[in-house]
């Protein structure tokens, strides 16, 4: 997995005037007006799919600055939520946040390996992981330690990049590869659709379900990153934080124009 500082985006640039800086995915821009929406509608897919309700046991793998976790708490009612994220100052800043809450507890870590004591030893009804499975150093990676803590009946819940089903292999998805490494995505976390419904199984996972969102995510954000670049200030057109986001921007119009990839929400419950 890259280093920690790979994955911080300039959540402010991105979310532009009155936006929540928390955010930091690439949206679902089926409804939504701005950044901050999106991220709230695509986070939201990932509850509904989730099926969650009051009184169940949560997991977020990823959370980041903790937007989702106040999306679970308001939107779902769950109460009992513990997180996981790598950046120690994302876990800092929520520590600092939550720490008279008794029913949430945030812990710093990678979601491709074990998971922290005593994390790793707790059962949940649902695990959730919004917009970061791909940078894991494979998907089998992020599946053992996620599948490890589902309780029975719980609901394994996650957005990630496919390879498209009807890609040809050519001198573009050769390109994409390389671009996709630069990135931060590892060669191993982007598989087919065959090859993951296979790995889910293998994890004895079942009643899966892949929800097709490459046109509600990819060229959105794209768009809504040309928006923002028009209205900045030269100086922070130019600053290596919005270069970072325009890359990004540019690798999904790549990826998304020329049939690459599928952004695919899955859902897969235990048995």
């Amino acid at each position: 997995m890259p280093r920690p500082e790979r994955f911080a985006i300039d959540g402010a640039l991105l979310a532009g005037p009155g936006g929540d800086a928390r955010w930091n995915n690439l949206g679902d821009w089926h409804d939504a007006a701005d950044y901050t929406q999106a991220c709230l509608a695509l986070a939201g897919l990932h509850g509904e799919a989730a099926l969650l309700v009051p009184g169940q046991r949560v997991l977020e793998l990823a959370c980041g600055f903790g937007a989702g976790i106040e999306l679970w708490r308001e939107r779902f009612g769950i109460e009992h939520i513990r997180a996981l994220e790598l950046r120690r100052q994302c876990v800092s800043a929520l520590r600092d946040r939550l720490q008279a809450e008794q029913h949430i507890e945030v812990y710093q870590g990678r979601f491709d390996a074990p998971l922290p004591v005593p994390l790793g030893e707790q059962r949940f009804d649902a695990v959730l992981c919004v917009d970061a499975a791909y940078h894991a150093r494979s998907l089998e990676a992020f599946l053992a330690p996620a599948c490890q803590v589902l309780a029975d009946q719980g609901r394994l819940v996650f957005s990630t990049l496919l390879w498209a089903a009807d890609r040809t292999p050519s001198w573009r998805s050769a390109l994409a590869g390389h671009l996709l490494r630069a990135a931060g995505i590892p060669p191993g976390s982007l598989v087919s659709d065959a090859r993951l419904r296979a790995l889910l199984q293998r994890h004895g996972l079942h009643d899966l379900r892949f929800e097709l969102l490459t046109q509600r995510v990819l060229p959105g954000f794209q768009r809504w990153v040309s928006q923002r670049h028009a209205r900045l200030p030269l100086r922070l057109r130019w600053s290596a934080a919005w270069l970072k986001i325009r890359g990004t921007a540019a690798l999904c119009a790549y990826l998304h124009r020329h049939r690459l990839v599928d952004y695919v929400l899955v859902s897969a419950r235990r048995v």
